[in-house]
């Protein structure tokens, strides 16, 4: 269940207002589940300059990191989600992954389906959030 799940991840006891669940294969192959909380976080603005940890990264279903600074863009830091992908290397430095030029291509594709599930949110919805 997509909400049992979501609550697993954000420790949130709110269920989601909307959710994608995707696969995206090409460059890079990757499966992903992003989710858009119902409230806003409340340190949204406080917070905006610092590096948030809502994007969770796995490879092969190995946990590596959830220290994405640019996973996603500042303006999307409130969606919070989990990255898998048989792609990238697991034997590598957690600062050599974050210059790696494939998580450019995942970072673009998650950013484009983030904006497509917010411009999908009613009206009502987009105005509760």
């Amino acid at each position: 269940d997509y909400n049992a799940f979501y609550k697993s991840i954000s420790k949130d006891s709110d269920e989601p207002l909307a959710h994608v669940h995707f696969s995206a294969e090409g460059e890079v192959t990757f499966r992903s589940i992003l989710y858009v909380p119902k409230t806003a976080p409340y340190d949204l603005y406080q917070d905006y300059g610092k590096a948030t940890d809502n994007i969770k990264m796995y490879v092969k279903r190995v946990f590596i990191t959830d220290d994405f600074e640019e996973m996603m863009p500042k303006y999307l830091s409130f969606i919070k989600g989990v990255v898998d992908s048989d792609d990238l290397p697991l034997n590598v430095s957690r600062e050599t992954l974050q210059q790696h030029k494939l998580l450019r291509v995942i970072k673009k594709k998650l950013v484009r389906k983030a904006l497509d599930m917010l411009k999908k949110l009613s009206d009502e919805d987009y105005e509760k959030f």
